[in-house]
């Protein structure tokens, strides 16, 4: 990543300047093939970062994991010491670029953590061993099963980058299938259009902190024989109306994904949806996730807020 101008260290946080310091740009060239073997290296090698910062909010926020399964597809439920059992519930859908990731991911906890509700994050399987629309119907069985389990209760669907736009592609097919929708959804740093198209993907190559492209070639794992405007990989191409959840979504000035907020954003509001898109300045794709960065605890706490006013609860 190129070094920072004072112009733009002037506008983000110290730790947001420390860690876009260190921040390595990571591509796959071209001549390197996507096999599944190589996903499965990918896949591992992310999930072994991960299990320690997991496993440390987990004791840190005295949070407790609890195995389930709703229509038997497999998730976790999450609850924290000041969880509300009465109350709404978030049904999270993790990211990982489709083919990667777990239920057990960093925005599920730190959700727990910071707020009364109870998470069910549901344990999709990814890309290739599974693509879309099987993704999409395995989700959507288990919002299925979580109607059943929590009854009248609010659900606020949530999702983080590719878990967005699996969550924006359920409640398109729940809606087609007269099913419930939720109270209002929170979508972070949206992976709304997998085509590639947007004008982020375009300027932020190399200023966020993975490819654009590289993306795209990722993704195709997950679009399999689709179209890749198909709304069932891509909801930007879905058709909304009023019907759709108050939603409430992220983005930063260097994310590649930042041109589906503004996009989906005008999408909603022509529906008649109410939307909240809040953009963080230099912040990255994912940068929602970090524990402890201002910038994402404040955007963190907007969208707590967003759901506070959707479901009347008192935070």
């Amino acid at each position: 990543m190129t070094k920072l101008q004072t112009a733009q260290t002037a506008t983000v946080s110290p730790s947001a300047q420390k860690m876009l310091a260190g921040f390595k740009y990571f591509n796959l060239p071209r001549f390197i093939k996507i096999t599944p073997r190589l996903i499965n290296r990918i896949r591992t090698q992310f999930q072994s970062g991960e299990d320690p910062i997991e496993q440390s909010l987990i004791k840190d926020g005295n949070l407790t994991t609890t195995t389930l399964a709703l229509n038997d597809v497999t998730g976790i439920r999450i609850t924290g010491a000041s969880v509300n059992e009465d109350g709404p519930v978030i049904l999270n859908i993790h990211g990982g670029g489709f083919i990667m990731g777990t239920a057990r991911e960093r925005t599920a906890l730190l959700a727990a953590t910071e707020t009364p509700f109870p998470v069910y994050s549901v344990d999709y399987d990814l890309a290739p061993e599974a693509q879309a629309p099987q993704i999409v119907n395995q989700v959507l069985s288990f919002y299925r099963g979580l109607i059943e389990t929590v009854g009248n209760r609010p659900i606020v669907m949530m999702g983080s980058s590719a878990g967005s736009g699996i969550a924006a592609a359920v409640v398109e097919q729940a809606h087609a299938q007269g099913l419930r929708l939720p109270a209002a959804m929170v979508l972070f740093c949206p992976a709304l259009d997998v085509s590639g198209n947007g004008d982020s993907s375009i300027f932020n190559e190399k200023r966020d902190v993975g490819s654009a492209k590289m993306a795209l070639r990722l993704a195709k794992a997950y679009i399999g024989a689709n179209d890749q405007k198909s709304p069932i990989v891509s909801p930007m191409y879905g058709e909304v109306g009023d019907w759709f959840p108050a939603t409430f979504m992220s983005t930063g000035t260097r994310d590649i994904m930042l041109s589906n907020v503004a996009r989906f954003s005008e999408k909603l509001r022509h529906a008649d949806v109410e939307v909240t898109a809040v953009i963080r300045e230099g912040m990255w794709h994912g940068f929602n996730w970090e524990p402890k960065l201002p910038e994402a605890v404040e955007t963190r706490q907007a969208a707590w807020q967003f759901i506070k006013q959707h479901v009347g609860e008192t935070l």
